[in-house]
């Protein structure tokens, strides 16, 4: 257990009022961001992060004092969500308030690459509290940081993070409300109209539940394993536009109070709209294990036919394989 530590919040009461007021007050793709750095100056720390996680792997992020690009990059090259131990521990008590310090034993018997990357970051102290966004399965994950010239953190910083989380999750919540109503994000509750505010490098800064639930898929249509959409969307590349229409989904960029807000549409045609009878015919018997010798024997076709139709197909619909085929007809 770290030593008592003299730091306190003089009113914690009065600091989550703050909070409240600079969430009704502050747009959506601002307000993580702005809460961040009120977070840090109220707790005394030199930097932080703040990132917003879905059961299905999805996250958004913002810091304060960091490249996030960069860092982000990293944390996934490192296998971090490996490698983190500050995290499950805060995960396993909502609301209530960890700290690492870097004389704790946890830090120094932790892999190599991770306490490296620990230092290039300056993460030297680290104070944390995970908060559930209520009615909801999404958490977000506080992290205010301190640097080796800064003071360790103790129990007063512990003890006065946590009486301040039920102050930042009703923040959390109010914004997410009047986010709803401001940028139309509300939730439809159908999982057809994922809606998301980005900045513009793409980097996702509010989803709402429809986007988050369809993540996976659209991180594995678009091959990123960041919260971040690729360029290529943004700009409307051909190709990947074509691809992303092959899958099911339509993509509609628009800007948003200095970010981008993006709408993705199903296109219930589908990838079955793009192909012609005897394409799909080939496609559903290939997706379902037969071989081309197999396919041609049981259409009366030759294999060079199949061949060639199989070809055109994963030319039309973007993909190179049999399970990239059978995923992006949904079979």
């Amino acid at each position: 257990m770290p030593p008592k530590s003299p730091f306190s919040l003089t009113d914690p009461d009065s600091a989550a009022l703050g909070l409240l007021r600079l969430a009704r007050t502050t747009a959506c793709e601002r307000f993580p961001q702005k809460l961040l750095e009120r977070l840090v100056a109220l707790m005394g720390a030199d930097h932080g992060a703040i990132n917003i996680w879905h059961p299905r792997s999805f996250v958004a992020s913002v810091g304060v004092g960091y490249d996030l690009s960069g860092m982000s990059a990293d944390w996934y090259a490192i296998g971090g969500a490996e490698l983190d131990f500050t995290t499950p521990a805060m995960h396993a008590q909502p609301l209530r308030a960890v700290c690492v310090n870097d004389d704790d034993p946890r830090w120094k018997q932790s892999h190599p690459s991770w306490r490296s990357f620990q230092a290039r970051y300056g993460i030297h102290h680290q104070l944390g509290v995970s908060i559930p966004f209520e009615g909801s399965e999404t958490f977000a994950h506080c992290y205010l940081n301190r640097g080796a010239a800064s003071p360790r953190y103790g129990t007063g910083e512990v003890d006065a993070l946590t009486a301040l989380a039920p102050g930042i999750g009703e923040a959390l919540l109010i914004n997410r409300l009047y986010a709803g109503a401001r940028q139309g994000l509300e939730d439809t509750g159908s999982g057809e109209q994922p809606l998301a505010v980005t900045d513009n490098e793409g980097w996702i800064l509010f989803p709402n539940a429809d986007f988050c639930r369809a993540w996976p898929r659209l991180s594995e249509i678009a091959r990123v394993s960041e919260p971040r959409l690729p360029k290529s969307w943004l700009e409307g590349e051909r190709g990947a536009i074509r691809k992303l229409h092959a899958a099911g989904w339509q993509c509609e960029v628009t800007p948003a109070h200095g970010g981008l807000r993006v709408a993705l549409r199903r296109n219930v045609q589908g990838a079955g709209a793009m192909l012609t009878p005897r394409q799909t015919e080939i496609s559903r018997l290939y997706c379902a294990g037969y071989s081309g010798k197999d396919i041609a024997t049981r259409l009366r076709v030759s294999p060079a036919t199949v061949r060639v139709h199989l070809r055109e197909t994963y030319l039309k619909l973007g993909v190179t394989s049999r399970s990239g085929l059978r995923s992006a007809l949904g079979l």
